[in-house]
């Protein structure tokens, strides 16, 4: 059995080292899907979205309406300070791929004991930046294995 929920969140990035558009600051109205996928209980259930939605929302309620900055990008990072405004580093560029990675470490290392235990064997995570494009990773929920431990990302 497949469950998935859907979240939103509007944040701004950029890629300094982008050679288009990319390089300048911008923002999206991203739109996180968040998937699961095992034998459902007894009951027909595998995971309560409320539950999924506890588990993924503070990671949303961070990056919500923040600028997400490459610990790299010191020059952005030096403006928003100077503006006063409301930034997250992260310890990699803020690409689509690299975001959606990072939600997928980042359940794993919070609730991966918590899901394999609801018998939940893969999660899968899409990320959409536009209407149009969109990164996808998925990841395997085997027991007793662990997963390299995920950068942390600094909310400021």
């Amino acid at each position: 059995m497949k469950v998935a929920k859907r979240f939103r969140f509007e944040a701004a990035h950029r890629l300094p080292w982008h050679p288009g558009a990319c390089r300048h600051l911008h923002g999206h109205s991203y739109r996180l899907v968040v998937g699961l996928e095992g034998n459902p209980d007894a009951r027909g259930i595998l995971v309560d979205f409320q539950d999924l939605k506890r588990l993924v929302q503070p990671l949303i309620d961070t990056w919500d309406h923040a600028t997400l900055v490459a610990s790299d990008d010191t020059a952005l990072q030096d403006a928003l300070d100077a503006l006063g405004s409301r930034y997250v580093v992260l310890p990699f560029d803020s690409t689509a791929e690299n975001l959606c990675a990072y939600v997928a470490d980042y359940l794993i290392r919070e609730a991966g004991d918590w899901l394999r235990a609801r018998g939940v064997r893969r999660l899968w995570v899409r990320l959409a930046e536009t209407e149009t494009s969109f990164a996808e990773t998925e990841r395997a929920l085997i027991r007793d294995v662990r997963p390299e431990p995920a950068a942390h990302a600094e909310a400021r």
